[in-house]
């Protein structure tokens, strides 16, 4: 008899979950700032460029607290590469892709606006372009994180804005903002 109380309360608990889980979905524009410190015979070169993206989010609310979440962005507009701060005329940077997968933490500020933490695991794609001497593409992965704030205009659509670290690792660096919209399905 106790087995079968404590199946029907974890069956309760599991359809009590799932009745108020949602899926929603976000997109956004993101503006990412990519760099790394190069050294070469000696001299240390400062490398950053500033390209952009398209970001879209897949999520599902596990409880009122804690959301899983899939994203995948691209690249929207190439950027000239700076080395110590001067632009190299013909040399770009553009983002192919980003992958991720995140744990969302997230608490009510108030009864329209949210906010929340983003941790998780990403996998990004660029390529360098020079004017005459072609391209190269290099893709790396690393831990992710970041946090934002969410404004719910009614029920099902909210505004958007985060900052992200997406890859850090062996010295490259990129991080972005993202403003966008959400929707609850």
């Amino acid at each position: 008899m106790k087995l079968s109380s404590n199946l029907l309360a974890l069956a309760a608990i599991a359809i009590t979950t799932a009745a108020t889980a949602q899926t929603y979905g976000e997109i956004g524009y993101t503006s990412v700032t990519a760099k790394e410190t190069i050294a070469l015979n000696g001299s240390s070169y400062d490398v950053k460029a500033s390209p952009t993206a398209l970001r879209g989010i897949f999520g599902y609310e596990l409880n009122q607290h804690l959301a899983i979440e899939a994203l995948a962005a691209f690249g929207l507009s190439d950027a000239t590469v700076k080395v110590n701060g001067a632009g190299i005329p013909g040399l770009k940077m553009e983002i192919d892709n980003v992958v991720g997968v995140y744990l969302k933490p997230k608490t009510k500020l108030n009864d329209n606006m949210e906010m929340f933490g983003r941790v998780g695991f990403a996998r990004g794609k660029g390529t360098f372009s020079a004017i005459g001497v072609g391209s190269e593409s290099s893709s790396a992965n690393s831990f992710s994180y970041g946090a934002g704030l969410s404004y719910a205009i009614d029920p099902t659509t909210s505004l958007n804005a985060d900052y992200m670290s997406y890859l850090n690792k062996d010295g490259f660096k990129a991080n972005g903002f993202t403003f966008g919209v959400g929707f609850k399905f």
